[in-house]
């Protein structure tokens, strides 16, 4: 029959094998303690001191597992949670970001106006401004306004040339708005 120091004395090897096998098993939790040790300035006594420290955090990782084990996994749940924030935010950036294409005449007037092709509601109002940077560098931008005519929709953007003169460029929208935000 075994007595009791020796069973106690069995359970916490037993747990600490199984907080070695953890640890290294999974190696972001030994990493997240010792990486800090790279960046520690101990002069000539980290040739000791390193390997020491290295090993006590190994040591403790080995004896907290379970915390760290639980940390890890929440911590790994929260990334995802961000990467599916982000991807939502990378597809908006995306829509904002297709490419446009321009058309019709040089946007002086309604009849003029300048035609965004392939624009939706996010990527239209970019490639508006890129077309006032391309074709007027240095403007000052003043105001923008929506203005419907024949059943058509105009943005008119209002600026102040890099010269000081008061513009208005006319962009015909009326596909953007069929689109919607895809």
């Amino acid at each position: 029959m075994m007595s009791y120091a020796v069973l106690i004395r069995n359970i916490a090897i037993a747990y600490f094998a199984i907080g070695a096998c953890v640890c290294l098993v999974h190696p972001k939790i030994i990493r997240d303690h010792i990486a800090t040790l790279k960046d520690l300035d101990v002069g000539i006594a980290g040739v000791l001191l390193k390997p020491a420290m290295a090993l006590l955090a190994f040591l403790f990782a080995c004896t907290f597992w379970p915390m760290g084990w639980l940390n890890t996994v929440r911590r790994e749940k929260k990334e995802q949670q961000t990467l599916e924030r982000l991807r939502a935010f990378h597809q908006l950036t995306s829509a904002m970001k297709a490419p446009v294409t321009y058309a019709g005449g040089n946007g002086t007037s309604i009849e003029q106006a300048v035609i965004l092709r392939g624009a939706t509601l996010l990527s239209g109002p970019r490639a508006e401004r890129d077309f006032l940077a391309r074709h007027y560098p240095g403007y000052e931008f003043r105001r923008q306004s929506l203005k419907e005519q024949d059943d058509r929709r105009y943005d008119v953007l209002e600026f102040t040339s890099a010269d000081g003169e008061n513009k208005a460029i006319y962009f015909d929208i009326s596909d953007s708005f069929r689109r919607g935000l895809a």
